[in-house]
């Protein structure tokens, strides 16, 4: 008997880190099968209306392995003998998996879930919350929400997630860490010493004004100067580089994480956010929350695990005008800034 095909289809891709995640899924099914594995994929999502992912992205950032091959979705069906398996990032989407049950009569899925990033470890009201402020109004996040967590919890057979719980505590999946460190490189200790923003589009999202987060970020650069770190944005993917011209900036379509530059930082500062969180958890990178006048609310409406994870591996926030005896106080503790 030869060996077995697999047709994979696949959703909810967003952001090149999604394609990591996925990746790492991949990898593992080519390393522990030896028949050919088809990838469909079944459509990429914005965010703020950009387009973060390409084709060549996905080229590059998916395994090289002759027995892969990805296809765009002309057909949901799949072909005699083939195990069918659908691959979706954060939750299972309702509207794909029911045309593919519907394309294919009869045949059971492998349902495969990644993480999506610390909206993952929410709960349906911080998945509505981040939808809202996102943009929705209205019933429809709240539905959104409901159905998406429910989907989640009903249809997934597989979770393949980076963080896991083990005695009590968080651990990180190695073979997804392993996929990040690929493209991330290893860390190697900027010189000069350097502290860099991880900035969020608070602007673009309407949850801050230009003139409030402009008066944020400067802020930190005289309070990381005053701890003797040289200080650099990275702007989130969305947000137009432009706006820290005032600043040095590490400007980029890739995730921090997958950035050599960011991954050899002194120190990483942000609001909470999941590039914060890795950039500590994958590659050990000194990571600082701070806490930006007027989202304060970030914090307070975290779920039990989400505040569980920021809090084992990059602890408090602190305000914006203490950010500098933090610093100093994170050299002093650990000697790596």
């Amino acid at each position: 008997m030869g060996a077995v095909a697999r047709r994979v289809f696949c959703s909810g891709v967003r952001s090149q880190s999604h394609v990591v995640y996925a990746a790492s899924w991949l990898r593992d099914l080519l390393r522990r099968t030896d028949g050919p594995v088809t990838l469909v994929n079944l459509g990429r999502g914005s965010f703020l209306g950009r387009q973060a992912v390409t084709d060549a992205d996905v080229r590059r950032l998916l395994p090289d392995d002759p027995r892969l091959t990805i296809e765009q979705a002309s057909s949901l069906r799949g072909r005699r003998g083939e195990r069918l398996a659908y691959l979706a990032i954060g939750a299972p989407g309702i509207k794909p998996y029911g045309r593919l049950l519907a394309a294919n009569p009869g045949r059971a899925f492998h349902v495969v879930v990644t993480d999506e990033g610390l909206g993952t470890y929410g709960t349906w009201q911080t998945r509505r919350d981040a939808w809202l402020r996102e943009g929705g109004d209205g019933w429809w996040p709240t539905v959104r929400a409901l159905a998406t967590t429910g989907a989640r919890r009903m249809l997934t057979t597989q979770r393949w997630a980076l963080y896991e719980r083990r005695g009590g505590s968080w651990a990180v999946h190695d073979e997804v860490a392993a996929e990040f460190r690929r493209h991330g490189g290893v860390r190697r200790a900027a010189s000069p010493r350097t502290a860099v923003l991880l900035s969020q589009p608070w602007v673009e999202l309407g949850v801050l004004d230009a003139g409030a987060y402009a008066a944020h970020v400067d802020r930190l650069a005289a309070q990381a100067s005053g701890a003797g770190l040289r200080f650099v944005v990275r702007p989130h993917p969305v947000e137009d580089p432009a706006r820290y011209a005032a600043h040095e900036v590490y400007a980029g379509p890739e995730p921090a994480e997958l950035d050599a530059r960011i991954v050899g930082a002194s120190v990483v500062l942000g609001a909470t956010s999941t590039a914060l969180l890795n950039l500590r958890a994958l590659y050990g990178v000194p990571a600082l929350r701070v806490a930006a006048p007027g989202l304060e609310f970030l914090d307070r409406d975290l779920s039990a695990d989400q505040a569980s994870l920021l809090g084992q591996f990059v602890g408090r926030p602190v305000a914006d005008d203490e950010t500098g005896g933090a610093l100093r106080a994170l050299a002093t503790q650990g000697g790596t800034l």
